[in-house]
C-alpha cells in the first residue's frame, strides 16, 4: 500500500502542471471563443451553439437560438454559428454569410483582439501590483524590457535612444573574442535589432549557430561594427545552439565587512563600487565559490581561477580602484581568504552539526584552501572526515561520515551536502543592485502597453526568421512545450511570472490567429478583403479547397512540433 501512496505523490507535481496548463491554455481559447460569440450576438448572426470544452457533452441548456454546452474536454470551447461552413449555407437572414463584410470581419478579429486586451491586462496587472527580481529577468526574457540595474545600464545613447547592455568575461579564442568582442563592450544592437535586455543578445546568438552576425557595440564613447560567428553547440533533439562565450557584464559592490577585517582596516565600506583590480579594469563579479573549482568547470570559472592567482600573486598589497559616490579611491590591502561553509537541508554535512556562515579552517588537520577543498573531499568521500571551523568566535570539530560515490548530493555537484563561498579579506562582493520600480495602476497599464508592444514586434521577428529560414520550426513550442513551461514557471517562479506567461501566450495566441492562414482567423480577413475588391466572395468550392489543404497542413505542423516537444521530454 506504501508503495501505491509513493507512486501517486511522485506523479502529483506532472498531474499539477497538466492541470495549470490545461486551465491557463482552456481559459485563453474561451475567451478567444467568447469574443467570437459576443461580436456573432452585436451583429445578428444566430449562434447555435457555445461550448465550455471539447467532446461529448456533459451538460447542456436552450437559451432562445443558443445552446449553452459543458463538453468532456475542458481544454478551451468553440462557438458555432449558423451557415459558418461553406456547404451549410443557405443565403437565410441570420447565417454568417449573409452579414455584412464589416460585420463579419468584426465577429472573425474579435477573438485574437480579446487576447491581445487580455494580454494587456496581464501584464498591466502585473506590473501595478509588484515583482521581484525572478519577475523580472523573466519579463526581460520574453520582451527584451529592461526594469533592474543587473538588466542594463544606467547611460543611454542619444543615437539610439535605448538602455545599454554590457559584455562582462570574454572567453580567449572563443567566437566573440575572435569576432573582436572586449571586456566592458556595450551591445547596440545585433542584425539591426536594438539591444535593450541581455535576453536579446542570447536569443540572437542561440538561434544563429555557424551565422554571421553583426553586432554593433560601442566602445570608448564610438560605435563600431563587428561581425561574430556563434559555433554551434549540441542543444539536444532541438537542434545546435550558438554560443560565442561571452559572458553579460555587472558592477561590483562590496556586499558586506566584516568588523575588524583587513578591508574594514584599509577603509573599505559597504556599497563601494570595485572597478579595478591592480590597475586591470573588470566587468563581471569575482567569484571564487566551490563551482569554480568542480570538475565541471567551464570557461568562465578558468577566468575567475586566473583572477584568483593574479590576486595572490602580491599578497602583501592588492590594490583596488574604488567609486565611492562621485569619490575615486585607490586603497590597498593584504590578501587573506576565508572558506565560509553554507549547507543543503537533509544533508550529510548538516547532520554532522555545519550550519550556514561556518568559517571552516581544517580538513584532517591541514589548513583548508578553498582552490583544492573540492577535490579532497571527492577523494575523501569514503572516508571519515574531520572539519576544524569557527563559530561566532568559537573552535569546533565535526565529523563528516563517509559518503558514496553514489550520493544524490554528488550528482548536483555538492560533496556531502557542503558548498562553500570564499571572502577575499573579510568581504563579500555581489553584483550591483538597483531597486526594483514600483508603478501604480495607471503607470502599470503604461507599462503594460509598452511590455505588449514589445512583445508582438518579438513574434514578428521571429516569423520573419521563420520565413527566411534563419530560425527552425523545431525551436517552437507546442502544447506539451507550453506545460512545461507553465510548471516550471509557476513552480520556480510564482504567481506574478505565471500571470506574465499566460499574458504573454495570450499575446502570441491573438497574433498567430490574425496570421493570413486560410483556417485561421487571419484566413478569413483575407477572403474579406478578397471579397471586397472582386465585389463578390470567393467560390464556394474554391473556399473548401483552401480550407482543406489548410487543415492537412496545419495537422502536420501541429504534429512537428508536438513531436520535437515530446521528445524534448525524453532526452533533453
Amino acid at each position: 500500500m506504501e508503495f501505491f501512496f509513493e507512486l501517486i505523490n511522485s506523479f502529483l507535481p506532472h498531474f499539477r502542471t497538466v492541470f495549470l496548463a490545461i486551465v491557463s491554455l482552456g481559459f485563453l481559447i474561451f475567451i478567444h471563443e467568447l469574443g467570437h460569440f459576443y461580436a456573432a450576438k452585436r451583429c445578428g448572426i444566430k449562434v447555435n451553439t457555445f461550448s465550455i470544452g471539447f467532446g461529448p457533452k456533459i451538460f447542456g441548456i436552450q437559451r432562445g437560438e443558443t445552446e449553452y454546452k459543458i463538453s468532456l474536454l475542458p481544454f478551451g470551447g468553440y462557438v458555432q454559428m449558423e451557415g459558418e461552413n461553406p456547404s451549410e449555407q443557405t443565403g437565410a437572414p441570420g447565417e454568417f454569410a449573409s452579414a455584412s463584410i464589416g460585420n463579419r470581419a468584426f465577429v472573425v478579429a474579435a477573438g485574437p483582439i480579446i487576447n491581445l486586451l487580455f494580454g494587456v491586462l496581464a501584464y498591466s496587472l502585473v506590473f501595478a501590483t509588484g515583482f521581484d527580481r525572478d519577475d523580472t529577468r523573466l519579463i526581460g526574457a520574453l520582451t527584451g524590457m529592461p526594469l533592474t540595474q543587473e538588466d542594463t545600464s544606467e547611460d543611454t545613447d542619444e543615437d539610439t535612444n535605448e538602455a545599454t547592455v554590457q559584455i562582462g568575461w570574454v572567453a580567449d579564442n572563443g567566437p566573440g573574442a575572435v569576432g573582436g568582442l572586449m571586456p566592458g563592450d556595450i551591445l547596440v544592437s545585433i542584425n539591426g535589432d536594438p539591444i535593450r535586455h541581455w535576453s536579446t543578445f542570447e536569443i540572437g546568438v542561440g538561434t544563429s549557430p555557424n551565422r554571421d552576425l553583426e553586432l554593433v557595440v560601442e566602445r570608448d564613447g564610438r560605435h563600431q561594427t563587428l561581425t561574430v560567428k556563434p559555433e554551434a553547440v549540441p542543444g539536444g533533439i532541438r537542434g545546435d545552439i550558438g554560443k560565442v562565450r561571452v559572458s553579460m557584464g555587472h558592477e561590483t559592490v562590496v556586499s558586506k565587512v566584516r568588523e575588524g577585517s583587513l578591508a574594514a582596516q584599509a577603509g573599505i565600506q559597504q556599497d563601494d563600487l570595485i572597478v579595478s583590480i591592480n590597475g586591470e579594469n573588470f566587468y563581471g563579479v569575482p567569484d571564487f565559490s566551490y563551482e569554480v573549482w568542480a570538475l565541471s568547470a567551464d570557461w568562465v570559472d578558468e577566468k575567475y581561477k586566473a583572477l584568483y592567482k593574479q590576486i595572490n600573486e602580491n599578497r602583501d598589497a592588492l590594490t583596488l580602484g574604488i567609486y565611492r559616490g562621485d569619490e575615486q579611491l585607490t586603497l590597498e590591502i593584504p590578501v587573506e581568504w576565508r572558506v565560509i561553509a553554507s549547507v543543503l537541508e537533509g544533508s550529510l554535512a548538516k547532520a554532522a552539526g555545519i550550519r550556514n556562515g561556518d568559517v571552516l579552517l581544517k580538513l584532517n588537520g591541514a589548513p583548508i584552501d578553498g582552490t583544492t577543498l573540492y577535490t579532497q573531499l571527492r577523494t575523501m568521500a569514503n572516508h571519515p572526515i574531520e572539519i576544524d571551523l569557527m563559530r561566532d568566535g568559537d573552535l569546533k570539530t565535526v565529523t563528516l561520515a563517509s559518503e558514496t560515490e553514489s550520493s544524490e548530493t554528488e550528482t548536483k555537484g555538492v560533496m556531502f551536502g557542503l558548498m562553500w563561498r570564499t571572502t577575499l579579506s573579510g568581504m563579500q562582493l555581489a553584483p550591483k543592485m538597483a531597486p526594483l520600480p514600483e508603478y501604480g495602476i495607471l503607470a502599470g497599464f503604461g507599462k503594460g502597453l509598452e511590455a505588449s508592444w514589445l512583445t508582438c514586434t518579438a513574434i514578428g521577428r521571429t516569423l520573419q526568421k521563420l520565413i527566411r529560414g534563419e530560425v527552425s520550426p523545431k525551436q517552437l513550442a507546442g502544447p506539451i512545450g507550453i506545460t512545461k513551461m507553465t510548471g516550471s514557471i509557476f513552480n520556480n517562479l510564482g504567481l506574478s511570472s505565471f500571470i506574465f506567461f499566460v499574458g504573454f501566450i495570450s499575446i502570441n495566441l491573438g497574433i498567430v490567429n490574425l496570421l493570413p492562414i486560410p483556417i485561421a482567423d487571419g484566413g478569413h480577413l483575407l477572403f474579406f478583403a478578397v471579397e471586397k475588391i472582386r465585389g463578390k466572395p470567393m467560390p464556394r468550392r474554391a473556399q473548401e479547397i483552401v480550407q482543406q489543404v489548410s487543415i492537412v497542413f496545419l495537422i502536420a505542423f501541429f504534429l512537428y512540433i508536438t513531436w520535437f516537444d515530446g521528445m524534448s521530454l525524453i532526452y533533453d
